[in-house]
C-alpha cells in the first residue's frame, strides 16, 4: 500500500498520518508548508511541497500512489477544491478515501458546507474511480474544545443552542485512526461509513462533566443558533463559518445527530473514546472559569 495525504496539518490529518506511520505504514504527505509540517509530523516523513490545487504539482505526488486521502481546508470554496482533486486523478485510478461531513446534513438541501460534501460525494461515487466516504459526526476537539470551552471561560455559562437534543461527538483521533485502516486495506472499497462516538450527550450533561472535572458549577443557558452566531462573529470568527454554525446547530437541535453508529469499534476492534476521557486530558481542576 502506498499513500498520499491531503490535507495532514488539520483536525484529523496528523491522526491519520500518525495512525499509518504506528502501522508500519510511510505515507507521503503533501502540503503548503514543509517546515510547518515538518514540525509537525516529524522529519523523517516522505513530505512534498505544494498545492493540490496545482495539477502539476498534485500528479507528480501522486506517482506510484494506490490510495490519496482527501481532506481539504475547511473553506466556502471547499468543493472546487476537491472536485479539481478527483479529476485530476481520475486517470490514475488511484483510490480515493474522502473525509466527508455529518451523515445526517449530506443533503442537496443541508447546510452549505454539507452541501459542498453532497456534491463532491455525488461525483465521486459517479466517477468511475475506487472510493471510500468517511463521515464523522462533529468533533469533540471543535465543538467542545474551540467552541463550548472557551464560551465558557468568556461568557461564566455554558450557552446552549441544542435544547434538549443530544449529539454522538467523535474524537478526532478515531477518525484518524479508522481513516488509517481504510487506507491501508481495501476491505471497506465502495462504502461510505457514518463515524460517530459511544453515545449521544445533551449540553446540560457535558455541563455536569465539566463541573464534576473542575469543581465549579456550571450554569447552562439556552440561547437560539443565531445568538450563536453573533457570538462568534464577536469572537473574530468569519462571517461565513459563524453562518455554516448556525445551520448545523439547527439541525442538531431537531436532534438530527442524535444517531450512534458501531464503525468505530467494527474498523479498530476496540469502542470509540468518550467525552468522559476527553474531558480528563483537556481540563484542569477550576480551570475553565476560575
Amino acid at each position: 500500500m502506498s499513500a498520499l495525504i491531503l490535507g495532514a496539518t488539520g483536525n484529523v490529518g496528523p491522526h491519520v498520518v500518525s495512525a499509518l506511520v504506528g502501522a508500519g505504514e510511510a505515507p507521503r504527505v503533501m502540503v503548503r508548508d514543509v517546515q510547518r509540517a515538518r514540525d509537525q509530523l516529524g522529519e523523517h516523513l516522505d513530505i512534498v511541497g505544494g498545492d493540490m490545487s496545482d495539477a502539476g504539482a498534485l500528479h507528480a505526488a501522486a506517482e506510484g500512489i494506490d490510495t490519496v486521502f482527501l481532506l481539504s481546508p475547511h473553506a466556502f470554496a471547499m468543493a472546487d477544491a476537491q472536485l479539481r482533486v478527483i479529476r485530476e486523478l481520475r486517470r490514475s485510478r488511484a483510490r480515493i478515501v474522502k473525509l466527508s461531513g455529518t451523515s445526517s446534513a449530506i443533503t442537496p438541501d443541508g447546510p452549505h458546507a454539507c452541501r459542498q460534501h453532497w456534491e463532491v460525494e455525488r461525483v465521486l461515487q459517479e466517477s468511475g474511480q475506487p472510493f471510500v466516504i468517511l463521515r464523522p459526526n462533529s468533533f469533540l476537539q471543535v465543538l467542545v474544545e474551540r467552541l463550548m470551552l472557551p464560551g465558557l471561560k468568556a461568557g461564566g455559562a455554558l450557552m446552549n443552542p441544542l435544547g434538549d437534543a443530544g449529539i454522538s461527538l467523535i474524537d478526532a483521533r478515531d477518525v484518524g485512526a479508522v481513516a488509517a485502516r481504510v487506507i491501508a486495506s481495501h476491505e471497506w472499497d465502495g462504502l461510505t461509513l457514518s463515524l460517530t462516538g459511544p453515545r449521544a450527550v445533551t449540553y446540560a450533561e457535558i455541563a455536569d462533566l465539566v463541573a464534576a472535572r473542575t469543581g465549579v458549577p456550571v450554569d447552562v443557558v439556552d440561547v437560539a443558533p443565531g445568538q450563536v452566531r453573533a457570538s462568534l462573529i464577536a469572537r473574530g470568527t468569519e462571517e461565513w463559518e459563524a453562518d455554516h454554525f448556525a445551520e448545523m446547530y439547527e439541525l442538531f437541535r431537531a436532534g438530527e445527530s442524535e444517531f450512534v453508529t458501531d464503525t468505530v469499534e467494527r474498523v479498530l476492534g476496540r469502542p470509540a473514546r468518550t467525552i468522559e476521557s476527553f474531558l480528563d486530558e483537556v481540563l484542569e481542576p477550576a480551570e475553565v472559569i476560575a
